[in-house]
């Protein structure tokens, strides 16, 4: 087995904290390092099994030999979309082995999501899981691939059978000599992470190694991680959370990982226990059930000492309740475009940690600008414009990295806060027209389209409305087609689920309007006057007299 770079594996100091010095600078390296200097110490767990470095490396090696001798390698990508096990892991870790792009996609997604991603990728190889709760991923796979005029040389079935995919269990877990090609360098493009916005397709954001282990240093420098933490994910591992928590940040620092294959508090909270779980990075939602679990008494002896809180709004009380149980939380600003941009460290007061969205991490800057793109002055709203060496290389569509990527490396968010004179940063809104249930973040007007191809429906404007376990819950306003009695959603619904839509995506609260949608003047629709009618139970003000109001203005 060739082990390129293999030279000052990473090596931790008397408190566990790795020296920059030893940095890989390949992300197909990482493993490898760690294997060669801690392998017999164990890497990841799942399901009561264990691996060590050593003998996931070993796996990982296997599976980089037969995507290369199925003709995978450097450059070409491999799409994944398993939920949380092992094989996703391996899967991941192999793709950056031989220099080959991971394009981890979540197992939410259907035939609607998937049409997009698969042409916009156009993976030499794709893996999935056999089944997910009652789908079939592989059936799905094959009917959007049908109707295109290409092929993945290879396709992957884990868990199952089926026609014409390799059985991911037919793989041998350690092969005994292989000559594999070099990982991807430093500049090459290493991960796709696609991420919707404010356009109805998803867009892929690719991140090179060098941009990815820049995140690393970042994080592990602010958040004070050290090679005897364990991390606790719950995240799918085709998040970028479920990544920095499984792969970067544990293969950087010699960590230890557990994973979970779904997300139930209860279970979270007594492997945490078992395990000595010490880190966990996710949504508000999970941190707020384990830190009723610890007020139940039932496990308070040996709470997590470090929550990242990201992806959605985290209550400023949760974090001080949170401090009452030893877990130091903290809300983070971050995005797959750039990573986490922001953390605390167990030094920073628990006020800032509560009521501000971190401090900004060393190598990067973040400021607020007005629609001129000035610069603003501390404490002034405006939108967030992020610089540095984890922001993405690009899209892989050159329009929307034109929208959103300056000449001088900027990167527009479209999300609205302000930075404080001493480096710390609030998100008080957002500009994009998205919605946030759970740290999911999907198009409304994505929804919009599909909802407004149903013959029933005239008009229609979906909003997110506050939700208090999701953060935010999906709200159809519409308005019908003459002569249409309404009778309930389910048409709608089954509207949606026949286009493939992923669940999260149906709307659970529906508003119909007699006499249609509020609009501006200039005839946008003024989403700010449904959702406040939405949040509060209100009636609507009458259209003609609400146009009125906006043209007077």
């Amino acid at each position: 087995m060739t082990t390129p770079g293999l030279i000052h594996p990473a090596v931790p100091g008397a408190d566990g904290a790795v020296g920059w010095e030893d940095e890989p600078d390949r992300l197909g390296s990482l493993l490898i390092r760690q294997a060669v200097r801690r392998p017999d110490d164990e890497y990841v767990s799942f399901g009561g099994e264990r691996w060590t470095y050593r003998r996931f490396s070993g796996w990982v090696d296997a599976v980089a030999a037969d995507l290369v001798g199925r003709g995978i390698g450097r450059g070409d990508r491999i799409l994944i979309q398993v939920p949380n096990r092992l094989e996703a892991l391996v899967l991941q870790l192999a793709a950056f082995r031989i220099g080959a792009v991971d394009v981890p996609v979540i197992p939410i997604y259907r035939e609607h999501e998937l049409r997009h991603i698969l042409d916009d990728a156009r993976p030499a190889a794709v893996a999935v899981a056999a089944t997910v709760s009652s789908r079939t991923p592989p059936t799905e796979i094959d009917t959007i691939l049908s109707s295109t005029d290409w092929a993945p040389r290879v396709r992957y079935v884990i868990g199952g059978d089926a026609d014409g995919w390799v059985p991911f269990r037919d793989l041998p877990e350690s092969v005994d000599d292989v000559d594999l090609p070099e990982p991807g360098r430093p500049d090459e493009p290493a991960l796709i992470l696609y991420t919707s916005g404010t356009t109805a397709k998803s867009k892929g954001a690719v991140l090179t190694a060098r941009e990815c282990l820049a995140h690393a240093r970042n994080w592990v420098s602010t958040f004070q991680v050290r090679s005897d933490d364990v991390y606790l994910v719950g995240t799918p591992l085709s998040h970028l959370g479920g990544f920095n928590a499984a792969i970067l940040l544990p293969l950087f620092t010699g960590a230890r990982v557990v994973v979970l294959p779904h997300w139930r508090a209860i279970e979270a909270a007594e492997i945490a226990e078992q395990e000595a779980a010490t880190v966990m990075l996710g949504a508000a939602l999970f941190l707020s059930e384990m830190v009723d679990i610890y007020a139940s008494g039932r496990f308070s002896d040996r709470p997590i000492r470090l929550y990242a809180s990201a992806g959605s709004v985290t209550p400023p009380a949760l974090i001080r309740r949170a401090a009452d149980f030893g877990v130091t939380a903290g809300s983070c600003y971050g995005m797959t475009e750039a990573g986490t941009l922001s953390g605390f460290g167990p030094g920073d007061p628990l006020e800032r940690r509560a009521e501000l969205d971190g401090r900004i991490f060393p190598s990067m800057t973040v400021e607020a600008v007005d629609e001129l793109r000035r610069v603003l002055p501390p404490f002034e709203e405006g939108e967030l414009r992020v610089r540095g060496p984890q922001v993405m290389e690009r899209y892989t569509d050159p329009a929307a990295s034109a929208r959103q990527l300056d000449d001088e490396g900027w990167f527009y968010t479209g999300d609205v806060g302000y930075v404080t004179d001493d480096g710390w940063l609030k998100m008080t809104g957002r500009l994009k027209d998205i919605i946030n249930r759970g740290g999911e973040k999907f198009s409304a007007q994505e929804i919009e389209l599909a909802l407004v191809q149903h013959p029933d429906v005239l008009e229609v404007a979906v909003a997110g409305l506050p939700d208090e376990r999701f953060g935010e819950r999906v709200a159809a306003f519409l308005r019908l087609s003459d002569g249409v009695v309404w009778n309930g959603p389910q048409p709608l619904l089954d509207h949606l689920d026949a286009l493939g839509f992923a669940k999260q995506k149906f709307p659970v609260t529906w508003r119909v309007l007699a006499e249609g949608l509020p609009r501006t003047a200039s005839g946008k629709v003024r989403k700010n006057v449904l959702i406040d009618a939405g949040e509060n139970d209100a009636a609507l003000p009458p259209v003609n007299a609400e146009q009125k109001e906006a043209k007077d203005v």
